[in-house]
């Protein structure tokens, strides 16, 4: 298995959280099951927190640049007139 087969992307993610929730809510549920269930939830949900934080943070920094473009451009325009 290789890593990129160990951490699901974002959707594949919520859609295992979904199944698992799904598996959850049902009734007839093995006990012995239970416990491997959370704790794959909780590995899925780290996965997607991770993915947000990173998402954030190109996010941020594209306005950054945009911001940085923005403010260097409206200088050079203040030099010619």
């Amino acid at each position: 298995m290789t890593p990129k087969d160990a951490e699901p992307g974002y959707g594949e993610a919520m859609a295992e959280l979904d199944a698992i929730l799904a598996e959850l809510e049902g009734d007839d549920l093995d006990v012995d099951v239970l416990a491997a269930r959370v704790q794959r939830a909780s590995e899925l949900l780290k996965v997607c927190r991770a993915r947000i934080v990173r998402a954030q943070q190109d996010v941020d920094r594209i306005v950054a640049d945009l911001d940085e473009f923005d403010a260097r451009d409206g200088d050079e325009g203040d030099d010619e007139g």
